[in-house]
């Protein structure tokens, strides 16, 4: 049932933009028509109780997932609720012409949170029922009321075609995102197969390659070809390597669980230094142990932005410092070396695929490790920047990731 007033973020922002509205409407048109008319009989109590509740309901939308996720139910009842107000309100006032103008803006703003014709449908047969039962009540009403039942049927008509047409593009638009999720599944599919049958041949060329350096022996300038050709082959392999293992992480759809950071963090640490003599890796002294994320995902991100510390690094013992901070959302982790750093004008493409700052004589690699890093950080709905980076001192790189994932 609750699926029905499920919200997408479009419908989300249209809820909040009609309920900051109603929070200033009700209260300062009721303050108008008290200063304007001395006839108007009013209860200003009444309005800021309605404005309260909206009020509420805003800040719900902003602090409550589920409140936000089915915001349009509470607003359903509150617009039912509240419109039968104003009409008895406006009773009370004999349907007077300034009365009656802040109910035809109310009829016009209410429409705009139905989503569907049906949803207009039951919402103008609710009014008209109750402001037939006032006509019917109170037959000396200020106002026409052949006029007033003809512009409510007016308004309503007006919606309807506008609700027609808005239902119309967003039909078109589902429709276009459908065919845009499914091609980019396609295109996936076929990068990835392809990347996986190129490494036949590539293995095959590798092969023949090294059969014809040992055939070539002592000719100098043949098997300088064949080592060049060797050098690509071995190159291009890496290279499909990372674009296969980019497509395998590039998903939304990942299974997160209860993970052990500091296991994590200990198994990467006890594994480079039985690599790299000279690397000192200092971990967070306070952290959570335990944090909501894809155990896989988070122990590729780790490991890839340390490597990246300790690989474009000349300094003689290469200090990496892994620093956990938090906010009220999110775990913050930075992580910062002491390694050559990133010049200014490389900064904006550092995490775009197959970006290389550096020649590959300077320093071996594809391009694909940072990209790969932000997108399991997009994955699990956080954010990942270059903090700070000074040319020959050292790089800072921070991502954070949602606390209630």
């Amino acid at each position: 049932m609750l699926q029905l007033f499920e919200l997408d973020e479009n419908e989300i922002l249209i809820h909040r933009l009609w309920i900051i509205m109603m929070v200033f409407f009700i209260p300062f048109y009721g303050l108008i028509l008290i200063y304007f008319s001395d006839e108007a009989v009013d209860n200003m109590f009444h309005r800021l109780v309605i404005s309260l509740f909206w009020i509420v309901l805003l800040i719900l939308s902003f602090t409550n997932k589920k409140a936000k996720k089915y915001l349009a139910l509470p607003s359903y009842i509150g617009n039912f609720l509240t419109i039968a107000w104003i009409i008895w309100i406006v009773h009370v006032n004999r349907f007077s012409p300034d009365y009656t103008i802040g109910l035809y803006l109310s009829f016009v703003g209410m429409g705009i949170i139905n989503r569907t014709n049906k949803e207009m449908v039951i919402f103008y047969a609710y009014c008209l029922i109750i402001i037939s039962f006032s006509f019917y009540i109170q037959p000396d009403v200020i106002i026409s009321k052949m006029v007033f039942i003809l512009s409510l049927i007016i308004i309503f008509l007006i919606h309807t075609i506008i609700m027609g047409r808005r239902d119309y593009i967003n039909q078109n638009l589902k429709l276009l995102n459908q065919q845009l999720i499914y091609k980019n599944g396609r295109l996936k599919q076929f990068l990835y197969a392809a990347s996986h049958h190129l490494k036949s041949p590539l293995r095959g060329i590798g092969s023949f390659s090294s059969l014809l350096h040992s055939r070539f022996e002592g000719k100098d300038e043949e098997q300088e070809y064949l080592s060049y050709i060797s050098k690509n082959v071995v190159k291009m392999d890496q290279v499909l390597d990372d674009v296969m293992d980019f497509f395998k992480y590039d998903r939304e759809d990942i299974e997160v669980t209860s993970i052990d950071v500091d296991d994590i963090l200990k198994k990467i640490k006890a594994y480079l230094y039985q690599k790299h003599d000279d690397l000192s890796l200092g971990l967070p002294l306070s952290y959570p142990k335990k944090m909501t994320a894809n155990q896989t995902q988070m122990n590729q991100l780790f490991f890839r932005i340390i490597e990246n510390g300790i690989k474009y690094n000349l300094s003689k013992e290469k200090i990496i410092s892994v620093i956990y901070l938090e906010d009220n959302k999110h775990h913050i982790f930075s992580i910062s070396d002491n390694g050559i750093g990133i010049e200014p004008k490389h900064r904006k493409k550092i995490f775009d695929l197959f970006s290389r700052l550096h020649h590959e004589n300077e320093f071996s690699g594809t391009g694909v490790g940072l990209a790969i890093c932000k997108t399991i950080v997009e994955n699990h709905k956080g954010d990942i920047w270059l903090e700070q980076s000074t040319p020959g001192l050292g790089t800072e790189f921070r991502f954070k990731i949602p606390k209630n994932l």
